[in-house]
């Protein structure tokens, strides 16, 4: 059976925990700390009573405790409930972890210990971790690669029951980063605004109400070359050069090495034979934007994408050190879209 992802296995525990199923251990850890909060808070809400948190819900810190005390506290039998539930937060600042060990080899099934290791995993070779896969739940919270946001806006807008158009979804993940809790944060803020009975949200909406403009954006540029509209790429290139704080050269380069990266993973699945669908899966995307690449493709032939890529290396390099000389960012920007016009 393959393995599962981050966000399936988090949809199955959510699942699970939403209809009263828990296990008698979590260890849920990782660098993402989103899905590892969100799992936690609905443990926290579901897992115990309102009536009965004062007596069955216990949280502690890591940086606060020893392993002793999360084992006295998990061994205690609930009072006048179902279960106990024990939260240790921040456990990957608490002193010698691995001693929790002992208590995994017979949990209390009457309790349910949730252990939050944030921002890295536990060593896989110690008995802690051994002893976590057999007694309990793993859920390991990787983040997730910046090409695949937009599509995880999507799946977290489908999740509150609207749609949401292709193009709106990846302005959004443009504008809001790697963080899944910051594009949570925004997208629910959008849908508190949006007129009611909305059903799907479009770019006007996203416009409108996050204050971000399609017109000037790192996605529209990018689509521009792939379409290879100079006359576009140059009316976006001059808003950037002008206001290089508010679009960093950087950022630019990176998103514009995103699309040309995945220019070149087209052509390499192409010459392998693989179907649409097989393309769409391999580059993360959206079948909505599988036309924008076949005209990139046409666009840029295999030799002329990877001297694309070339020149956004250099251009990285020198936005990066005295390479560049003189020259401001904006200077760099434009200079940079022209080579690659010329490529």
């Amino acid at each position: 059976m393959a393995k599962q992802s981050t966000l399936e296995q988090f949809d199955s525990l959510m699942n699970d925990v939403n209809s009263g199923k828990f296990a008698p251990y979590y260890l849920l850890m990782g660098e993402e700390p989103y899905y590892i909060d969100t799992l936690t808070d609905a443990i926290a809400e579901k897992a115990v009573t309102p009536d009965m948190r004062d007596f069955n819900r216990i949280i502690l810190y890591g940086p606060d405790v020893k392993a002793d005390m999360v084992i006295g506290a998990a061994r205690q039998f609930p009072m006048m409930g179902e279960r106990l539930l024990v939260i240790l937060k921040e456990a990957q600042a608490m002193q010698h972890p691995d001693d929790l060990a002992s208590y995994l080899i017979s949990p209390m099934t009457s309790t349910v210990l949730v252990i939050c290791y944030k921002g890295k995993t536990v060593d896989k070779r110690t008995a802690f971790y051994k002893q976590s896969v057999k007694s309990g739940i793993v859920m390991e919270s990787v983040p997730v690669p910046d090409y695949r946001i937009s599509g995880w806006v999507e799946s977290y807008i489908r999740g509150k029951g609207l749609k949401v158009n292709p193009e709106a979804a990846a302005l959004i993940a443009e504008n809001t980063g790697t963080s899944l809790q910051k594009i949570a944060l925004e997208v629910d803020k959008l849908l508190k605004v949006l007129p009611e009975g909305t059903k799907e949200i479009s770019v006007e909406d996203v416009e409108t109400n996050v204050g971000i403009s399609r017109e000037y954006s790192a996605f529209e540029l990018s689509k521009a070359f792939s379409l290879k509209d100079k006359d576009k790429i140059y009316r976006i290139a001059l808003n950037f050069a002008d206001s290089p704080k508010r679009y960093p050269i950087q950022l630019t380069i990176a998103a514009l090495s995103s699309t040309f990266l995945k220019v070149l993973r087209y052509h390499s699945l192409r010459m392998k034979g693989a179907d649409q669908g097989e393309i769409v899966a391999a580059l993360g995307i959206n079948p909505y934007f599988i036309r924008e690449y076949e005209t990139a493709a046409r666009n840029y032939p295999l030799q002329k994408a990877m001297q694309v890529i070339g020149i956004l290396k250099d251009y990285d390099n020198r936005s990066k050190s005295n390479l560049r000389g003189d020259s401001t960012d904006g200077d760099l920007l434009i200079e940079m879209v022209s080579r690659i016009l010329d490529a």
